[in-house]
């Protein structure tokens, strides 16, 4: 028997310069919704790796992005104005 598991949706919450969670399991297909739940303050999440790159851009307090997981491996989520969040994806 086979059951194939349906892609998940998890939101990752920017606030008070962090991400929360930090550390995620997850697998191809999946998608992450970043939500800045800061009231005065943007964040600017990306990713450089090898086989692909995101970028968000800059964003607003209230505002969401959305990055669906394409290839495995191990990958940092990092925000371009707050050097220190960090958000570690896990990706089979």
């Amino acid at each position: 028997a086979q059951a194939d598991l349906a892609n998940v949706v998890r939101v990752v919450l920017q606030k008070g310069r962090q991400y929360a969670p930090t550390d995620l399991f997850l697998r191809r297909g999946d998608t992450i919704v970043l939500v800045n739940g800061n009231d005065g303050a943007i964040h600017h999440a990306f990713i450089q790796a090898d086989r692909f790159a995101f970028d968000a851009g800059d964003q607003e307090p209230g505002k969401q992005a959305t990055l669906t997981l394409k290839e495995p491996g191990d990958f940092v989520i990092e925000c371009g104005i707050h050097p220190k969040m960090k958000l570690t994806l896990h990706v089979q």
